[in-house]
């Protein structure tokens, strides 16, 4: 029995063997990550920084595309991260303004004595 010539091109370079298609592993936003676990939302930034460790591992092993993945994941989990650090920062500097605001207005409040 004869199978004949095998396929034209080869049988493809996907899976771990591919060649890298960048010379340098993608941006993993491990700092907007850390960022999230500081913030109100620590469990997302958890998640995200569990993903973020998982860039540059996967990029030596050979893993390209599971690279790829796990940036695509880092990177929406620290945007969300890094927006709610700055909403938490915000909010408590707004916090600050308004019991310096309600101290000024009870200092400078006439006194009344009966």
């Amino acid at each position: 029995m004869s199978y004949g010539p095998p396929p034209p091109g080869g049988y493809g370079t996907g899976g771990y063997g591919a060649t890298p298609p960048a010379a340098e592993p993608p941006k993993n936003y491990l700092v907007h990550n850390i960022l999230g676990i500081l913030s109100c939302l620590t469990p997302v930034g958890i998640i995200g920084l569990i993903f973020a460790l998982q860039v540059n591992s996967k990029w030596t092993m050979g893993d390209y595309t599971g690279a790829e993945e796990s940036a695509k994941i880092a990177k929406i989990m620290g945007i969300i991260s890094l927006v709610a650090f700055i909403l938490g920062i915000v909010g408590i500097v707004l916090y600050f303004l308004v019991i310096v605001f309600f101290i000024g207005v009870a200092a400078t409040a006439p006194t009344t004595t009966y």
